[in-house]
């Protein structure tokens, strides 16, 4: 044997011979969580004091754009006046913004049990999680005073919500964790993104969305890595599993959104509001705009590409059109 022979460079592998893909992960984790930890060091925002709350409601401008509206292109939104629109929009955003403090909280419970799991408290991981939590308790909290706001403080949310929300850490750790937090993540970025910029809109509205927007940019973009890796670090059959629990996940999470409780306030049943919610072609555009960033982005790393778990987001319909579609799932589709 030479032993001049340089091994500095030779790829770690396990004892079956694959490349080592954890040790690298941790590195990778640890340069995003510090990166990321400086980005949110540098645009604090405080929702109490950069939100001006004391400034009164605009009765010309909405609570919701009309788009977001589950009526939105029904019959019955076409018989709407423009008051009754605006009324619908303002509890409908109350709803929201109750299913989106459940859905924080939910995402928090998970990832504090993330840092409870992790060997190292001291690491900037930790660190940039706890900053995560502050930031989604922040926005929590900016949205239970955009409730106040509204004058709806006894808007009933979704009671699967609820349901959700007190069993969420029955779900196991690793990717089909990882996954659920970016779900919840991009779902509600997806609302804050739509709102943040309407000129339309109640000026509380949209300095809060854009508050939100900038954090879930951060968020987002951890927890994209988070999944990533706990991908490559599952096995076939949990992926293959996980990916259907995902995708059950992904074709409900729209129908909680609908609540039936904001419909009495413009004359309609609620069950009526529900029913007609549910058959306008709308229904799929604005439930593929709160779910498309993240199943295409699992698609691109090969999860949903099973024909069932195909088949049941296209029944929640949430599967991407085909023209959208990444090429692996795409592939996919025609095998």
């Amino acid at each position: 044997m030479d032993n001049n022979e340089d091994f500095s460079k030779e790829v770690p592998r396990t004892v079956d011979g694959r490349p080592v893909r954890h040790r690298s992960h941790i590195s990778e984790r640890r340069r995003t969580a510090q990166r990321l930890l400086m980005s949110s060091a540098e645009e604090a925002y405080d929702g109490d004091l950069d939100v001006d709350w004391t400034l009164p409601a605009d009765d010309d401008l909405d609570w919701l754009p009309a788009r977001l509206s589950s009526l939105y292109g029904s019959p019955a939104w076409k018989l709407l006046n423009g008051v009754q629109r605006r009324e619908l929009g303002r509890h409908e955003l109350a709803s929201i913004l109750n299913l989106g403090i459940l859905a924080e909280s939910a995402l928090t419970l998970l990832m504090f049990r993330n840092i409870a799991e992790n060997p190292d408290l001291m690491d900037d991981y930790t660190r940039y999680t706890l900053k995560a939590i502050q930031e989604e308790t922040r926005n929590s909290a900016m949205f239970s005073r955009l409730v106040n706001k509204t004058g709806l403080f006894n808007n009933r949310s979704n009671a699967g919500a609820k349901v959700l929300s007190k069993t969420i850490l029955f779900l196991p750790t690793g990717f089909l964790t990882a996954g659920t937090i970016l779900m919840i993540q991009e779902a509600v970025h997806s609302f804050a993104v739509a709102m943040a910029s309407d000129p339309s809109l109640q000026p509380h509205v949209r300095q809060t969305m854009r508050i939100h927007e900038m954090s879930d940019e951060r968020h987002i973009e951890f927890s994209r890595s988070e999944l990533i890796a706990a991908i490559e670090n599952s096995k076939a059959v949990s992926l293959f599993v996980g990916g259907h629990v995902l995708a059950v996940f992904v074709a409900g999470l729209y129908p909680i959104v609908l609540n039936g409780a904001v419909y009495p306030a413009i004359g309609i049943a609620a069950r009526d509001g529900l029913r007609m919610a549910k058959r306008t072609d709308q229904f799929a555009l604005r439930a593929r705009a709160m779910t498309d960033s993240f199943v295409r982005f699992g698609m691109e790393h090969g999860l949903f590409g099973s024909a069932t778990e195909r088949a049941i987001l296209r029944r929640g319909r949430v599967l991407p059109i085909p023209a959208s579609m990444p090429r692996t799932a795409r592939s996919a589709e025609r095998k």
